[in-house]
């Protein structure tokens, strides 16, 4: 199961380099183009800024699955195994809390704008809900993975302890 989601993770964030690089690119040529000859796609701004929220939601569950998020190593190498356990479950937890505070929310905004059939505010009028529903899926996408990422640590760990005292015994 968590191969599974470990290859859509890595999937999705290598689309959304492809975004971004595409965002760069399109961002350069249009301030070439500004430059040079006073001529200006438009939207280009708006674009570049959904690309980043979606990227960045989407991002997340790779960040998990590689560890790459901000740790504090001095401390954590310094404590035994079973409290090393603790806080990696720990910090699960509170990290699904936290981004499961941030699907709700993106939630709001993307069903109001679904709702109110919001349109953005600039020469393109970009349906909201289109880069809003994005933008939460990614927040549900890691949402699950953490969860699903939490749930199998506990239980593999808990049959690891489980086995450690019954050799002890």
């Amino acid at each position: 199961m968590l191969n599974h989601l470990q290859k859509y993770s890595q999937f999705f964030v290598y689309l959304c380099g492809i975004l971004l690089f595409n965002s760069v690119f399109i961002i350069s040529i249009e301030v070439f183009l500004r430059k040079f000859f006073n001529f200006s796609f438009g939207g280009v701004d708006e674009i570049s800024s959904y690309i980043l929220g979606i990227c960045i939601s989407w991002s997340l569950s790779y960040v998990l699955f590689e560890k790459m998020h901000i740790r504090i190593d001095v401390f954590y190498n310094l404590v035994s195994n079973k409290f090393k356990l603790f806080l990696d479950l720990f910090s699960m937890f509170c990290t699904l809390l936290f981004i499961s505070f941030l699907t709700y929310y993106s939630s709001l905004v993307f069903l109001r704008s679904l709702d109110k059939n919001s349109m953005a505010n600039t020469p393109l009028g970009t349906p909201l809900w289109i880069p809003q529903g994005i933008w939460f899926l990614g927040f549900v996408f890691v949402v699950y993975v953490l969860f699903f990422k939490a749930l199998i640590s506990f239980i593999t760990n808990k049959k690891n302890n489980y086995t450690s005292i019954k050799k002890e015994l």
